[in-house]
């Protein structure tokens, strides 16, 4: 779920992005009160189609062992469009109150009608990486490379991050990813109606996402199969190591004996108690001294690693004895448990084409979790043609992400009409 480790398949040649890198145009548009959901854009700069394709080749050449990384050929042959790179702002919702929000889109150069692509990031906790505060950053280059193939590209921040910042992050909660995403994905329709833009999207839609990336793309999927079919033509979705169900993530982690990623807990806990989402104290779930330092550490300038060394990879040293052995009986805990089901992907029969993939090495999130979904959502209903398991043999959370982006962009283009 960690936003660098679930993106390691976007900056891969980060050493060259210095030589390549465009200037930047930092004027603001002036606000559009006319929309409904698009408020304004920030031009941040122009990939050109000559600078995609050279990042590829150098990335083939620095790493030939890497499984897939020979598409990145193909991907260059057909990266043909520069690309323009805005941040939107946007109007969206919490918990009811109207707030704004805020994301980056690719927009190909060269006028034409174009599929849209949603990507989903994993776990971020810093302000500055966000993606419309990173948009210079070869972290992104995949996506870049996918504008430039002929798809308009749009990416949260999600909530508390670009525009939102002054707001904590809900952090795995179900409704306001799912609406802040869908409410960009209108600002960027609405963005796009004007004249001078001359990238116009169809109503054919792509989404992907890995680890947080992954639990959000599947919401949205949800969302829009059952509510918003007719607003957007969802084509395919690929989910990759997506922690689909909050209880099952916390049993896994609270009843292991080491976690070496302590903060994720952190993160989930401290935002549902921030969201009031259940009444217990957070000296409930956490010993000290981590129950009064948890609320002070995702302050959005602690990276991930910087938080779990303020933490214990010792789960009986982090949480409550009566945490992790009473959760599933004690009553105490039944707003919490709740919350969890509430934010949990409950399996539907899904009608749209979708791939599940998932590390078999992953040390995070566990396959276990992505194979019961899968089976969950074949029990519910969901064709077999419509759905595909893909487990990538010995790979890591942190090296899956590669393997299953190329996968995913080369899945998408052998769709696109």
């Amino acid at each position: 779920m960690e936003i660098l480790n679930s993106r390691k398949w976007l900056f891969l040649i980060v050493l060259f992005a210095g030589l390549f890198l465009n200037s930047c145009n930092d004027n603001n548009e002036p606000e559009t009160p006319d929309y409904e959901y698009y408020v304004s854009n920030q031009y941040k700069s122009e990939v050109t189609a000559q600078t995609i394709n050279i990042k590829l080749l150098f990335a083939q050449v620095q790493f030939p062992e890497i499984p897939g990384i020979q598409m990145l050929s193909a991907f260059s042959a057909k990266a043909t469009n520069d690309v323009l790179v805005h941040k939107v702002t946007y109007r969206t919702s919490l918990q009811g109150k109207s707030i704004r929000a805020s994301g980056l889109v690719y927009l190909p150069k060269t006028a034409g009608n174009y599929p849209v692509m949603s990507f989903q990031n994993g776990t971020n906790t810093v302000n500055k990486d966000a993606p419309s505060e990173s948009s210079g950053s070869d972290n992104w280059l995949m996506l870049q490379t996918l504008a430039s193939m002929g798809f308009i590209v749009v990416v949260p921040d999600y909530i508390g991050f670009g525009e939102s910042a002054n707001l904590a992050h809900p952090y795995l909660h179900a409704e306001s990813t799912t609406q802040s995403i869908l409410d960009m994905l209108r600002a960027v329709n609405e963005l796009t109606s004007e004249d001078k833009v001359v990238a116009k999207p169809t109503k054919d839609l792509y989404i992907f996402g890995y680890s947080q990336g992954g639990w959000s793309t599947m919401q949205l999927q949800k969302a829009i199969e059952k509510n918003h079919s007719e607003e957007f033509n969802l084509i395919a979705s690929s989910c990759a190591a997506g922690p689909y169900s909050i209880g099952f993530m916390n049993d896994f982690i609270a009843k292991s004996a080491e976690y070496p990623m302590p903060y994720f807990l952190g993160y989930l806990l401290n935002s549902y108690s921030s969201l009031k989402l259940f009444p217990n104290p957070l000296s409930d779930l956490f010993q000290e001294p981590y129950a009064t330092k948890i609320p002070t550490l995702f302050n959005g300038t602690n990276t991930g690693g910087t938080i779990n060394a303020a933490l214990t990879t010792n789960m009986a040293n982090l949480l409550t004895s009566e945490f992790r052995t009473g959760f599933d009986t004690n009553t105490k805990f039944a707003g919490l448990k709740s919350a969890f089901i509430a934010n949990s992907v409950a399996p539907w029969a899904i009608s749209t084409p979708t791939r599940l993939y998932h590390g078999s090495a992953d040390e995070l999130i566990p396959v276990s979790l992505t194979n019961k979904m899968f089976q969950d959502l074949k029990t519910a209903g969901t064709p077999t043609e419509k759905i595909e398991l893909i487990t990538i043999p010995g790979v890591n959370h942190k090296d899956g992400a590669f393997p299953v982006g190329i996968s995913t962009i080369e899945w998408f283009l052998s769709l696109k009409k």
